[in-house]
């Protein structure tokens, strides 16, 4: 029998654009996720205001379902390629350290998309 191990996908220097100016970060691939997911210092620093935010949505943690602040960013470019008005979900990732966020299929969905996982390679098309 083989042995699997469960690697994750890092993306790195993702550009996250909010009204004020944008952050370039790190972020786990994560294809099981409805939305891309930044911190709250991220937030804040692109210019919006997490606890301001009238709109929430709920997720499930590995501490039970939480409500978390739902936001649209202006833009988020992988690369060369970009999405604009792309809905995020403001929480931090305490457990994974120099990641910021999840780059989830809120941002995907816009894509057909091919993950090589023994090669560890995303392609966006």
């Amino acid at each position: 029998m083989q042995q699997s191990l469960k690697i994750p996908i890092v993306i790195p220097r993702v550009k996250i654009e909010g009204p004020k100016t944008f952050r370039e970060i790190d972020m786990i691939l994560d294809t099981g996720a409805a939305y891309t997911m930044i911190s709250w210092d991220i937030a804040k620093d692109i210019g919006y205001d997490p606890a301001g935010s009238l709109k929430r949505t709920s997720i499930v943690t590995a501490n039970g379902i939480i409500e978390v602040p739902l936001l649209k960013v202006k833009k988020i470019t992988v690369k060369d390629i970009a999405v604009k008005n792309v809905e995020v979900i403001c929480h931090n990732i305490p457990e994974v350290v120099g990641i910021e966020g999840l780059l989830g299929l809120s941002f995907l969905k816009e894509f057909r998309t091919l993950i090589d996982y023994r090669k560890k390679i995303l392609e966006i098309i």
